[in-house]
């Protein structure tokens, strides 16, 4: 097993390779907050990788047995292999994540709230950045259709600043289950696409929850997604602009059609 290195302590965190890792059903957080948020989260901490300066820290704040080990941030980096510098790596078990209602393994998702449905974000970037919008502007779900990132790889993790552990995180199986992401409350589910008939955001009426659906940044949403979906939006902008970053592009659509606090 990964977790088990030759020396009983550094080789587990050595090259980072995510799909390792998730064979395994390990995660890596990287960095403080991420690390807080697993701990919060509940997740199982296998070990965790520090700067010598914040050692005495972590061994307060992990779990009673979890192993904490200190490296100098230059020979972190070596180890590790990339440019490193949050301070502290964690390695836990990933959580299990539920399923769309109606489907019979694992934990029901049961949202009731605005919604977020994703199709083929492949850049694990712009999935992070969703979910982080997503979780501040108050999401009570994210959906994940086919094509998308892994939420719980290192980059996707990181950017999401650890809130992929804080929101419930529903994989579909098919365009078919994409009408789970309406939940029991019966959201509208609203697809981002320049196509006949989308419209701002200020002209959808807000008599229902929402359930934002959002594809790819490059060829955007298959056409048998939007056939599911109730109504299309689109953001307007000024002439000779080519589009939005998909992340940028979510994140204006959920203030505009999720009820939040200010």
């Amino acid at each position: 097993m990964l977790y088990d290195a030759p020396n009983g302590t550094l080789g587990l965190f050595e090259g980072l390779r995510d799909r390792d890792y998730a064979r395994e059903g390990l995660l890596v957080c990287e960095g403080r907050i991420v690390l807080e948020k697993a701990l919060k989260a509940g997740l199982v901490i296998r070990s965790i990788l520090t700067v010598p300066a914040d050692e005495e820290l972590w061994r307060q704040r992990a779990p009673a047995g979890t192993p904490v080990h200190a490296l100098p941030n230059a020979a972190m980096e070596a180890h590790v292999g990339f440019c490193f510098h949050h301070g502290v790596l964690g390695l836990a078990e990933r959580p299990e994540r539920p399923v769309p209602q109606g489907r019979s393994a694992g934990q029901s998702v049961g949202q009731v709230g605005p919604a977020l449905a994703l199709w083929n974000v492949t850049d694990p970037d712009n999935l992070g950045a969703l979910i982080r919008s997503a979780a501040a502007l108050g999401a009570a779900a994210i959906y994940l259709g086919g094509g998308c990132a892994d939420p719980y790889g290192r980059k996707a993790l990181r950017a999401s600043m650890g809130n992929a552990l804080c929101l419930p995180l529903a994989q579909l199986g098919s365009e078919a289950e994409l009408e789970a992401a309406r939940g029991p409350g019966g959201n509208r589910l609203v697809a981002a696409a320049l196509r006949t008939g989308a419209k701002a955001p200020a002209d959808l009426a807000k008599d229902r929850l929402t359930t934002l659906v959002l594809g790819n940044e490059g060829w955007g949403l298959p056409s048998s997604v939007l056939e599911r979906c109730d109504e299309a939006v689109m953001l307007p902008m000024a002439q000779g602009v080519d589009s939005l970053n998909v992340g940028a592009a979510g994140a204006i659509l959920m203030w505009e059609l999720f009820p939040h606090k200010a």
